[in-house]
């Protein structure tokens, strides 16, 4: 990485991703939980996951504020302060009081509103380094990198956790365990964060924002990404294959997890080190193509160790695949708008997601896993066609234009 790039900002973005990543760790134990205590089908489990995501789809909402509205000539610090502090507390009530589906449902709103609010502040430091220093995506790979370990260690604890701990306490147990990370987080923040105070703006900058919703390369790049996620997925169909079809244990998915984590660190790691020189296009291609075809390979699962050779396999590959998606974001955001931009691509790419995973939930319960499966590669490889109609050549010129405006 570039020497200049301040270590301040280096711990920013990895310590936000790291707790990110690890917010996950209650996950297993609620999914055990909702589907085989509380008996949820695949599509109320992917509603629910859906709905309380929303802030993931609202990120363009907290950027305009980080962009616009600052706190004390502070475009972020306050907003990281109290998006830390109310997490906190959300955990607290967790551990205290426990979960029933409507209070699942309401901490799991305010605890995405305060991980996608800091992470909203996070993004618009990472896009003014990547883009002031030509990082071509080797910060976002360090955070996704910390995220990766993050979520190694939520494989394998949250497994742990899961087994070891009985069904009414595990849950409690794990967001115990995780609000470690933002004490720590709002410690850095107090003694080790710097920013540089601006000057408030007379007048919010509506018209910018607006224009830059007209934009046509945008909105088509902003199509594709919404068009690919939009795909039906089939994690919560395979987890429940496994389950309830293969009856593996619940170690062994830790161990699982864990295996695919790792194999995409790796992959990040090559994006970081070789993969990010080919041309954008030449990676999205691949990025298709990739996991339409491995997507077929998770019909054939006669017993638990071929998921294992599939992750083998694929791991590291998925994770190239994975940050040449966020290496596109970066080329589709102008200069000036950071954080309103970033926010919104990524909100656009988070509704899709999650909308995907409750289409392939509906999907499983309504026709069966097989059904899952081909459908979401089908609709994944469509989206090839829509590469050409992306102008990377066109995005790839005014993305050089605004960096030399940094």
């Amino acid at each position: 990485m570039n020497k200049k790039i301040p270590l301040f900002i280096v711990l920013l973005c990895s310590l936000q991703y790291f707790n990110q990543g690890i917010s996950a760790l209650p996950e297993q134990c609620i999914y055990y939980l909702t589907r085989e205590s509380w008996h949820l089908s695949a599509g109320i489990i992917g509603l629910i996951s859906w709905v309380v995501a929303i802030a993931w789809y609202l990120k363009v909402i907290f950027a305009y504020f980080v962009d616009n509205v600052p706190i004390k000539q502070y475009k972020t610090k306050y907003y990281l302060f109290g998006s830390y502090i109310l997490l906190l507390v959300s955990y607290l009530y967790i551990i205290l009081f426990g979960l029933n589906l409507l209070s699942l449902i309401v901490t799991g709103i305010i605890i995405n509103i305060c991980i996608a609010f800091s992470d909203v502040a996070t993004d618009r430091h990472m896009v003014i380094y990547e883009r002031k220093y030509k990082c071509a995506g080797k910060v976002q790979s360090l955070q996704w990198t910390s995220l990766g370990i993050a979520g190694l260690i939520v494989a394998l604890g949250g497994a742990v956790v899961a087994k070891y701990f009985p069904e009414h306490i595990n849950y409690k147990v794990a967001y115990g365990l995780i609000a470690v990370v933002p004490i720590i987080m709002l410690l850095f923040l107090k003694h080790k964060f710097t920013e540089r105070r601006t000057i408030k703006r007379k007048k919010i900058n509506i018209t910018r924002n607006l224009k830059i919703l007209k934009d046509k390369k945008l909105i088509m790049g902003l199509l594709f990404i919404a068009c690919l996620n939009f795909c039906p997925g089939f994690g919560t169909a395979l987890m429940i294959k496994m389950r309830e079809g293969l009856h593996v244990d619940k170690m062994f998915l830790g161990y699982l997890g864990a295996m695919g984590t790792v194999l995409g660190i790796v992959g990040y790691i090559l994006y970081y080190k070789w993969a990010y020189k080919f041309p954008i296009k030449r990676l999205l291609y691949f990025m298709i193509t990739f996991t339409a075809i491995t997507n077929l390979f998770y019909l054939y699962i006669p017993n638990k160790w071929f998921i294992v050779g599939y992750n083998l396999l694929f791991g590291a590959f998925s994770g190239i695949a994975f940050m040449t998606l966020l290496a596109f974001f970066i080329h589709l955001i102008p200069a000036g708008s950071e954080a309103f931009c970033y926010a919104l691509v990524t909100s656009v790419n988070n509704f899709a997601a999650r909308g995907g995973n409750f289409i392939g939930g509906v999907l499983f319960d309504k026709f069966g896993y097989s059904t899952n499966v081909v459908l979401s590669s089908v609709f994944t490889l469509l989206c090839i066609f829509l590469i050409p109609k992306l102008k990377i050549n066109e995005i790839l010129k005014v993305y050089n234009i605004s960096r030399r405006e940094l």
